[in-house]
């Protein structure tokens, strides 16, 4: 059967059943929840499902979001550990570190 054929017919041109089922996300969306993760690292999968689901209006789990970032290579989805440190603490920072060097 010709590809436009099963098109027609069938709506999809897989030659071939799945063995699993279809992706809830698209790789657009996939794209946007890895920007999203890198751009700010304090929030959490469960924030960046609401995010999904409230601009797509279909439900996406936590889990699929951070199976989703670690396919990416983005897989490390913890707080932030350290304080910022504010300009003070750099400038005091820079000058301990070049007292030291002297």
């Amino acid at each position: 059967m010709r590809i436009c054929d099963r098109w027609m017919q069938e709506g999809t041109t897989d030659q071939h059943a799945r063995s699993h089922p279809p992706q809830c996300t698209t790789s657009r969306e996939n794209k946007q929840i890895v920007h999203m993760a890198v751009t700010d690292r304090s929030v959490t999968s469960r924030t960046f499902a609401q995010h999904v689901e409230s601009v797509t209006y279909h439900s996406v789990s936590a889990h699929t979001i951070r199976r989703r970032l670690q396919q990416s290579g983005v897989s490390a989805r913890r707080p932030l550990l350290g304080l910022p440190l504010t300009q003070s603490h750099r400038r005091l920072y820079h000058q301990c570190c070049v007292e030291r060097r002297i």
